[in-house]
């Protein structure tokens, strides 16, 4: 199984399609959006709705620019977290403005996956891995990014697919 994440689209089509063409590449399994699909107006026209329901094994986590005139005009199915176990550890995703590396969330979990400070990051903590796949549209690094997971480890990715961190199981 291969895992794609992505986070803080905040309205960037363009880097929206650009994913929807590595998830094809990477081949991954299903992606999971770590919330802020939307900002402001910014799919007045359902453009980035489309996009969203193209992909086929899709999870989305509300974030916190998702306000609530865009879920509630949206057909798109957003979650406030996402829990689920794969590679022999218990996932916890969310948007990263509640919890992260910082402010735990109250049950068992193994990875902590979170996006909302637009910056990757790839970290193990004792037992915990904390990963960020950083910001396909407005990075602070300047490079935007996305992290696969599959039973070898965890891979942050620029849109060139080139590596910028990873680590191994």
């Amino acid at each position: 199984m291969r895992i794609m994440f992505v986070s803080d689209v905040h309205g960037a089509k363009t880097n929206l399609k650009k994913v929807k063409e590595l998830y094809s590449i990477e081949q991954a399994d299903i992606i999971i959006f770590l919330g802020d699909l939307f900002y402001g107006d910014t799919d007045i026209n359902g453009e980035i709705e489309n996009i969203i329901n193209s992909f086929e094994n899709k999870v989305l986590i509300r974030g916190n620019c998702d306000v609530a005139g865009d879920i509630f005009t949206s057909t798109l199915d957003f979650h406030d977290s996402f829990s689920f176990t794969a590679f022999d550890k218990r996932f916890f995703c969310t948007h990263g403005d509640i919890y992260n590396i910082y402010r735990h969330p109250d049950c068992n979990y193994d990875v902590l996956v979170y996006g909302h400070t637009h910056q990757g990051m790839i970290i193990r903590d004792g037992g915990r891995y904390y990963f960020n796949p950083g910001s396909i549209s407005t990075p602070k690094s300047n490079i935007n990014s996305y992290l696969i997971v599959d039973e070898k480890g965890v891979f942050l990715k620029n849109f060139e697919r080139m590596m910028l961190d990873s680590m191994l199981w």
